[in-house]
């Protein structure tokens, strides 16, 4: 009962609410930005998928596990932790979902490289989601205030996040509390991500909703090749960092225990 609700505010509780305001924040920038044009496709891209995806979702998450050590992974949902009963179920719903839509409507969906294009966008944006929504802010309220707590508040950041640009906020609240409460099956994010979850994006934004035109372009994925490929390169370029300060800090340490030994002798 006491990992259901709680109450044990922090300064990392405070950090994740700003970096979950700011969020919606850059959300919210974008809507004068709407329309198709040159400026205001600039725009949405530096808000939403430079600063947002890559900047909260990239950069600040791993800065973040540096900081406080790799067994945040486990907690944000990284883990190895049941991942073939997480795979299994994952399967599971996301079939499961797909029948039920299936039953309300019968899309005249076709493989067309334009839904390519918009699938491929939805992909990279659902990384950023399970990292920074899902992962960081979760598992941050969960600390502070418990499980109950953490799903609905979750759910609202997931929310407003796409208040830029789909503003459906009682549907994605809900969306939110489904995938949010079926994280805690396992606490592997492996169990929504990525059937579950890509069963229902795809099929909100493409099939559901008039958001799913406007990425059904070659920018949109350029943007997600783009972005994948910087993810990649800056996770790279921090992980041989990090090598390098812990071999400079083992030999600045390893060089202090032998001065030491040599000033005993």
């Amino acid at each position: 009962m006491k990992n259901l609700f709680k109450f044990n505010v922090t300064k990392e509780t405070g950090v994740a609410a700003i970096a979950g305001l700011i969020m919606i924040a850059l959300s919210l920038f974008m809507i004068p930005f709407s329309r198709s044009s040159v400026r205001d496709t600039a725009v949405s891209f530096i808000l939403r998928d430079l600063l947002m995806i890559f900047g909260l979702g990239v950069v600040f998450i791993s800065l973040y596990v540096e900081k406080y050590g790799k067994s945040v992974l486990d907690d944000i949902g990284f883990t190895r932790r049941k991942w073939i009963l997480s795979v299994i179920i994952d399967i599971v719903l996301a079939g499961g979902l797909l029948a039920v839509f299936l039953k309300e409507q019968v899309p005249e969906l076709v493989l067309s490289l334009e839904n390519f294009y918009g699938a491929m966008y939805i992909l990279v944006a659902g990384i950023f989601e399970m990292t920074f929504i899902y992962g960081f802010l979760r598992m941050s309220f969960e600390k502070a205030f418990g499980i109950v707590p953490a799903i609905l508040l979750t759910s609202v950041f997931y929310s407003f996040h796409h208040a830029g640009f789909q503003p459906e906020f009682i549907h994605l609240f809900l969306v939110g509390l489904m995938y949010c409460s079926v994280y805690y099956f396992t606490k592997n994010l492996l169990v929504i991500f990525p059937f579950f979850w890509g069963v229902g994006a795809l099929w909100d934004v493409l099939v559901s909703s008039e958001a799913g035109n406007e990425i059904k372009n070659p920018v949109s994925f350029s943007i997600a090749i783009v972005i994948l490929l910087a993810s990649a390169a800056w996770i790279f370029y921090r992980y041989r960092r990090s090598k390098r300060n812990a071999v400079k800090n083992f030999d600045r340490d390893h060089g202090h225990a032998q001065q030491r030994r040599n000033e005993c002798l």
